[in-house]
């Protein structure tokens, strides 16, 4: 096999770990010598070995002139664990072929000169894994880019464009296929975002049922901190962690909150962006929207949706139902946000949408 032969399963390894590495990055290992897997690896959890530690316990002597096929750049630095680097030098790794560099500005590149000062032969080959590997770990390479998490918006709407009939009852837009598809993505994702409205209105659970996997962090975005006091999210606060964001909160707020086991997060008029601020500086670098159109429509206008899920459900409810964003409609078409990347997949009766989000002409 060649190097992407060895690489694809180093990607293949390093999504196991999805839904449970973060704030870490997904990171899959391959260790190879004479045409021979001599060791495997992937990180799964903070605090636990690397990709590249796992890999290297499992090759034993067999390490010594290997080559190394690596997701991202090991790790130059004592964090947790000790750094990656040392122990492949000091394994006898003779040649390493790495996806991408590391963003985090504890490593990018210092991993790589620790490799060669060692004699180890190193190729980055972003040119052709580069693409993927970032796509793999988009939530820690725009955290190590702006402070921010990666917000996917995800909606069941309507072929007319609605999220809910006139009434606000949108149980069931999406077909149960779909909704097993959300579960599936919950179980992946740091954290489930929605505002106060939903609460209100829906009373949802945000947990993961229809699917494996662990409960994500709930995080409900208020004014005031203010919600049902029946409301599922707060009956379940103390099994579940859910963080309630507010501009503002009284005293008394806080500690009927806490006293469910709800945090509450104060972020005075920063707003939405001071809010994301937060959750990615909590280690929450993946944050799925299930909001509705108000919510969705005030992270549209700030620029703070990167990707959106849309399944398209073949119904028509009419005019006078909310919309998917609610937000100001652009005076002309090329000023319009767009999807790039676009793939269409069906599901059961539906479509789903995904897609990159850009702003027309930026």
């Amino acid at each position: 096999m060649d190097d992407s032969q060895y690489m694809e399963e180093a990607f293949l390894l390093a999504e196991r770990g999805r839904g449970s590495t973060h704030p870490n990055p997904l990171v899959g290992a391959v260790l190879v010598k004479d045409g021979e897997v001599v060791g495997r690896g992937w990180h799964l959890a903070p605090g636990e070995p690397h990709a590249e530690a796992i890999a290297l316990a499992e090759a034993g002597e067999r390490a010594r002139g290997a080559t190394l096929y690596c997701t991202l750049e090991p790790c130059s630095h004592h964090g947790k664990t000790p750094p990656c680097a040392d122990a492949l030098v000091a394994a006898g790794v003779s040649r390493a072929v790495v996806a991408l560099r590391d963003p985090n500005p504890l490593v990018d590149g210092r991993g790589l000169r620790k490799l060669s000062d060692g004699d180890v032969d190193v190729r980055l080959d972003e040119a052709r894994f580069g693409a993927r590997a970032r796509e793999q770990n988009a939530p820690f390479v725009k955290y190590h880019r702006t402070r921010l998490p990666l917000v996917t918006y995800k909606a069941a709407v309507t072929l007319d464009g609605k999220v809910a009939a006139s009434s606000g009852d949108a149980r069931w837009i999406s077909c149960l296929d779909s909704r097993r598809a959300v579960h599936e993505l919950r179980s992946r994702v740091d954290a489930v975002m929605v505002g106060a409205g939903t609460v209100r209105r829906d009373d949802p659970e945000l947990t993961v049922r229809l699917a494996d996997g662990r409960d994500p962090v709930r995080v409900v975005v208020t004014r005031d901190g203010v919600l049902p006091w029946g409301a599922k999210l707060l009956a379940t606060a103390d099994r579940t962690p859910t963080i309630v964001i507010a501009e503002e909160a009284t005293e008394s707020v806080r500690m009927r909150l806490e006293s469910r086991g709800a945090e509450l997060l104060e972020v005075g008029a920063g707003g939405l962006r001071a809010a994301l601020h937060a959750l990615a500086a909590r280690g929450l670098l993946d944050v799925l929207c299930e909001g509705g159109p108000t919510l969705a429509g005030s992270l549209l206008s700030a620029g703070l949706i990167d990707r959106v899920l849309l399944f398209v459900a073949p119904l028509i409810v009419g005019r006078g139902a909310p919309d998917l964003f609610a937000a100001p409609a652009v005076a002309a078409v090329d000023g319009a946000w767009r999807l790039e990347d676009v793939r269409w997949d069906r599901v059961c009766d539906d479509l789903m949408l995904s897609g990159t989000v850009v702003r027309s002409g930026s």
